[in-house]
């Protein structure tokens, strides 16, 4: 029996996709930082009930705070850019959430960064609203422990996880816990052209859940032994792959680390792989599921079948990649020739 809906999608279902290939398969796993920040902020006296909870999000983070909110009775306002989706802002605002959607205009270069222009002109004027700040907050990093915990009490510590990268919370936190335990445990990263993350230059994204225009503190370079980039085109692909070969729902971030993981395992057959995924296919059907959506965006090439191995991020082109970042800071990679 659970308190509330949220207790009760806490931990990820593990599903043998391989023989060394295991999916912690969440319902929303933006649940977990969501609710440890707000948990935190209560305890400390940060957050007033009467004001609402700010934060700056187009995807699962915001649904996470929404739910979390929603349990507490506490109002919440979130700041989001076109890539939200019709069908999350409206669950956002039936949760009794306020969503402000920055115009297209102003969100083309830099979505990011607009998003919390705007974020912060609302703190000055409501100096008693509570900031979240998913990307900076360390507790979100801590809010996977117990995610890192339930894999080494269910799989052993002896594994490689795969996951993909946004604000650097779940991959970092998660493998920070299980090195507690085994400190060779290794750790791939799933990042997406133009994105900043781990070197490249700024551009549009398609494939949004994953990727970044800035650099957040949650996200600890030296803690990741190899990164991939991925085309929102093969992440689509494998997506609607394991739905259709294994009924395996999911968004779109999750064919992406799919993609990656399925390659490590072959590569290394004695190898226990780990990836995650981060929320159900629900808020997709319109897009990722759909093959007019697809083709009309010209996002139905066949994928890439292995990546191809770069010596600097400033190689990476544009179709599948992959470098041995060996646990180095952001420094000592992109400084080096």
């Amino acid at each position: 029996m659970y308190h509330n809906f949220s207790d009760s999608i806490l931990f990820p279902k593990l599903i043998r996709v391989k023989d060394n290939l295991i999916l912690a398969k969440f319902e929303l796993m933006k649940i977990l930082p969501a609710k440890h920040i707000v948990e935190i902020g209560i305890r400390n006296h940060q957050i007033n009930p009467e004001i609402p909870i700010v934060e700056t999000s187009s995807g699962t983070f915001a649904l996470g705070l929404g739910i979390v909110c929603a349990e507490l009775g506490i109002p919440f306002f979130i700041i989001s850019d076109p890539a939200i989706d019709h069908y999350l802002e409206r669950r956002l605002i039936q949760l009794g959430g306020k969503v402000q959607i920055i115009p297209e205009a102003f969100t083309q270069d830099n979505p990011q960064i607009m998003r919390l222009n705007v974020l912060k002109e609302y703190l000055k004027n409501n100096p008693g609203a509570y900031w979240t700040r998913q990307y900076d907050n360390l507790e979100n990093q801590d809010a996977y422990a117990v995610f890192a915990e339930y894999l080494v009490n269910e799989l052993g510590d002896n594994f490689t996880l795969v996951g993909a990268v946004g604000s650097g919370g779940s991959t970092c936190g998660t493998i920070k816990k299980i090195r507690d335990c085994n400190p060779s445990a290794r750790l791939i990263g799933v990042d997406t052209f133009g994105s900043v993350l781990f070197g490249l230059v700024n551009k549009k994204r398609i494939l949004r859940g994953l990727g970044n225009s800035l650099l957040p503190k949650n996200l600890c370079h030296y803690y990741f032994d190899e990164v991939h980039w991925v085309s929102a085109n093969d992440a689509f692909f494998y997506t609607k792959k394991l739905n259709s070969e294994m009924a395996i729902f999911c968004g779109p971030t999750t064919g992406a680390t799919y993609q990656v993981a399925k390659w490590v395992a072959k590569k290394n057959p004695n190898e226990l792989v780990v990836f995650m995924s981060a929320d159900t296919g629900c808020r997709y059907q319109g897009t990722v599921y759909s093959d007019a959506w697809l083709s009309k965006n010209n996002l139905c090439s066949p994928p890439a079948v292995s990546p191809i191995k770069v010596y600097h991020p400033l190689e990476v082109g544009s179709v599948w990649s992959y470098f041995e970042w060996k646990r180095r800071r952001y420094e000592e990679v992109i400084t080096t020739p």
